[in-house]
C-alpha cells in the first residue's frame, strides 16, 4: 500500500503539474508516509511520517537519485555534450524511410515530383511544381 500510494501521487502530481522535478517525489513520499502513520492512528503520527518520508524522497530525488550526488565533469559543457548525444543517435534519412516509409513529416528527394505523378494518374490533376 506504501509503494502504491507513494508511486500513484507522484505520478498524479507529475501529471497535474506537468512537470518532472523534484516536488514529485516530495510529494509521493508524504503519501507513502502518512499509510505509513494510519497504522499508529494518530493525526501527528499521519503528518509526521509523511512530513519524514516527503523530506526523505525529495532530497533523494533533489540530489540525482543518488547518495553521492550528480556525477558531473566540470571540464565537460553540458550543451556539447548533448550535441554530441544527438549527434551519435541521429540516422541517416534513407534508413528512416525504409523503415518507416514516406509521410508523417517525412519526406525522401524528389517527393514533390513523385507525388505530382501519382495524382496526375490517378486523378489527372496537375499540381504545379515549386520553383
Amino acid at each position: 500500500a506504501i509503494g502504491g500510494g507513494y508511486e500513484f501521487a507522484r505520478v498524479a502530481a507529475a501529471n497535474l503539474r506537468e512537470k518532472d522535478d523534484a516536488w514529485n517525489p516530495t510529494i509521493g513520499g508524504f503519501v507513502g508516509g502518512s499509510i505509513v502513520g494510519l497504522r499508529y492512528r494518530s493525526f501527528p503520527a499521519v503528518l509526521g511520517f509523511g512530513a519524514l518520508l516527503a523530506i526523505i524522497q525529495g532530497t533523494f530525488d533533489y540530489t540525482g537519485g543518488k547518495m553521492t550526488g550528480f556525477a558531473r565533469d566540470a571540464e565537460v559543457d553540458e550543451y556539447e555534450r548533448m550535441e554530441q548525444v544527438r549527434r551519435n543517435k541521429r540516422r541517416p534519412i534513407e534508413e528512416t524511410l525504409h523503415e518507416l516509409g514516406e509521410g508523417r513529416g517525412i519526406y525522401g528527394p524528389g517527393y514533390q515530383e513523385r507525388r505530382a505523378e501519382r495524382l496526375k494518374k490517378r486523378y489527372g490533376v496537375d499540381i504545379p511544381q515549386p520553383a
